[in-house]
């Protein structure tokens, strides 16, 4: 069982971070979303049913930090959405702000081996300032996935998003965001699809083929990442889950103007999700200072300002995209 244990941190972080971009990683592409998805998500991927929504009432606006939540009220609901092959299928939860008229697009994936519900404070985040949200879950979930497919499959998402009468999608307003893998999986795909015009990518790492830092960083649309620097080096078992050769400074380093990168004093990798006690996958990675929730406070006011800087051009979100006044995390941009 001890022998047993190790391979499987070995593979995880081997995956998640490490020197392993070699054009091997992706023979393996073993399915496993059928073992994870729920039996909602196995309804008819083209009928998202508006009477089986969740109702939920976003509190008000406190202040104008986007970091706190907007004023829209949103539903969310489960979905099986079509990949880029006829076999492939995205378990997804869908969140349709109330406000009327076609609503932006974001699209959320989540990092290696990890499940979609552990990013759903973003989503819902997202929604109160009106973005409609699609967040997935891979078709892949296998150790070795094609991260090429994976790519092909969140261009597929966007397609699926444009078709449905219940997600009015505003086609010149689409964003992609992600964690870790699903970072680098949101760069790949939208260094390949113009009409993904912003991304913000948290600690995203650039491990296993095909690489995107730098080959294809200087073709995506707008670039946030924010990221840490307390997984760069050590880590369990010898190996650092977000290698300085490969983390978040080296797609902001490749990226055209305008991007912006924030790293957080402190952090560590797993800061990012929900629940960072979440078992085996989270003691991979050796923990920070910062607490959990002071990285997804600031994770959230970057990823509205974002995305409304970009897609509205609002000016307004420029003093929220500079550096923190607390000296939690320094900014740079270009």
């Amino acid at each position: 069982m001890r022998r047993l244990s190790m391979f499987m941190a070995m593979a995880l972080l081997a995956a998640c971070g490490g020197d392993s971009k070699s054009d091997d990683d992706s023979t393996d592409t073993t399915d496993e979303s059928s073992d994870e998805a729920d039996a909602t998500d196995e309804q008819n991927p083209d009928d998202l049913n508006p009477d089986d929504a969740i109702d939920i009432d976003a509190p008000p606006v406190s202040s104008t930090d986007p970091a706190q939540d907007g004023e829209s009220t949103f539903t969310e609901m489960t979905t099986t959405i079509p990949g880029s092959t006829g076999s492939r299928r995205l378990p997804a939860t869908v969140y349709v702000p109330s406000d009327a008229g076609p609503r932006p697009l974001i699209v959320i994936s989540p990092g290696f081996q990890l499940d979609r519900v552990q990013y759903e404070s973003y989503a819902r985040h997202l929604a109160t300032w009106g973005f409609a949200v699609v967040l997935t879950d891979y078709a892949d979930r296998g150790f070795f996935a094609d991260h090429a497919a994976l790519g092909a499959d969140l261009k597929k998402v966007v397609d699926w998003s444009a078709t449905q009468t219940i997600v009015p999608v505003d086609a010149t307003k689409i964003g992609f965001a992600g964690h870790s893998l699903g970072g680098k999986i949101s760069v790949l795909a939208a260094s390949s699809d113009t009409r993904v015009k912003a991304v913000v990518a948290w600690d995203p790492v650039d491990s296993t083929s095909p690489s995107v830092a730098p080959e294809l960083v200087d073709t995506v649309a707008a670039l946030a990442v924010i990221g840490e620097t307390t997984n760069a080096t050590g880590g369990q078992f010898g190996m650092p889950c977000a290698p300085a050769a490969e983390n978040f400074q080296k797609f902001y380093a490749a990226a055209p103007s305008p991007a912006l990168q924030m790293t957080v004093n402190g952090a560590d990798h797993m800061d990012w999700i929900d629940d960072p006690t979440c078992g085996f996958v989270c003691d991979a990675c050796d923990p920070g200072s910062a607490t959990p929730e002071a990285v997804k406070t600031l994770t959230r006011r970057l990823d509205v300002a974002w995305f409304r800087k970009q897609l509205f051009a609002d000016a307004s979100m420029d003093v929220w995209l500079a550096a923190p006044t607390d000296g939690s995390a320094t900014v740079v941009t270009k």
